[in-house]
């Protein structure tokens, strides 16, 4: 009866080793694909060879903008090929910082798709303004290469104005985007909220008397119209204000745009006041403005202005 378990233990044991050769063999086949790719979208269509990429990169890095995306891919390709533990050596033949290598292996990544980046890379000129424009996203690449414009800076700009400049204007179209995110999830959340208060009225509407739900929803109502009425004139307005004033200092002119953007707005409370058949309601007047029921007040007109 041992044998059988002898046999057994060896059999279990082959195929611990037959998995773990498979999966030596899965992982050398994914490495190969990864560096076929690697060679594919970032070679020259030459065999590797360090000393070869190694001029190769020196020769890019004290060039312009477009070579220093060159020498980023030749670095993709040398970081894929070397083995573990040779890469900080070839770092120091090069002289070349390894966080300023990762910057330009992430450049040459970024901006890989040549099609959407080369009038930009161009405009840039210089490895420092590359490395500002990666905070960009591919939609705002692809415009501005096509000749349009973000946050302000075509690029004709981008050209003549200094990394300083360049530096912030993009840092402030960061700040911008991180607070439109930080705006969207907040008013998310309050989707949310409100939907949970919704559901918690209508249990609680389920054990009210009518009276007491007409009451209910129609505080709900005005709460709503107050928050609403509150984001047109404490938000809204001030956005217009902003933009109008800054028309009047550039000589520019947005009021169409403001126009179709307030039309938007009428349009939701026309449709609902047709949905739910409101009809209008005049706006309430102070006496002064009316017929009667008070006195209109007068202005004093000067004897020289009255008629004989």
């Amino acid at each position: 009866m041992a044998r059988p378990k002898a046999n057994t233990s060896t059999e279990q044991h082959q195929d611990i080793q037959d998995s773990a050769a498979a999966l030596v063999v899965q992982a050398q086949n994914e490495a190969g694909e990864r560096l076929a790719q690697v060679i594919t979208q970032f070679g020259d269509g030459m065999p590797f060879d360090v000393l070869r990429y190694e001029d190769k990169i020196r020769g890019h890095l004290s060039r312009s903008a477009e070579e220093m995306l060159a020498a980023g891919r030749a670095l993709v390709v040398a970081r894929e090929h070397l083995p573990h533990g040779e890469w900080l050596p070839f770092m120091d033949r090069l002289g070349l910082d390894v966080r300023l290598a990762q910057r330009m292996m992430q450049s040459a990544i970024r901006f890989s798709n040549a099609s959407t980046s080369t009038h930009l890379i161009q405009a840039a000129g210089s490895k420092s303004k590359v490395f500002e424009l990666m905070i960009l996203d591919d939609e705002e690449i692809q415009e501005l290469n096509e000749g349009g414009t973000v946050a302000g800076l075509d690029l004709d700009e981008i050209a003549r104005m200094p990394v300083s400049e360049l530096r912030k204007a993009l840092r402030d179209l960061r700040e911008e985007k991180k607070a439109v995110d930080q705006l969207l999830t907040e008013k998310g959340k309050a989707v949310d909220n409100l939907k949970v208060e919704l559901q918690k009225t209508a249990k609680r509407i389920k054990t009210m008397s009518p009276d007491e739900t007409a009451k209910d929803l129609s505080l709900a109502l005005s709460g709503y119209v107050h928050s609403a009425e509150h984001a047109i004139r404490g938000e809204l307005r001030p956005a217009i204000e902003a933009l109008m004033q800054h028309d009047q200092e550039h000589g520019t002119d947005h009021r169409a745009q403001v126009a179709g953007l307030v039309a938007q707005v009428q349009q939701v409370l026309d449709e609902l006041r047709a949905e739910f058949a409101l009809g209008t309601v005049a706006y309430p007047q102070p006496t002064w403005a009316g017929d009667g029921g008070g006195e209109t007040p007068t202005t004093p007109v000067p004897d020289w202005a009255k008629e004989n």
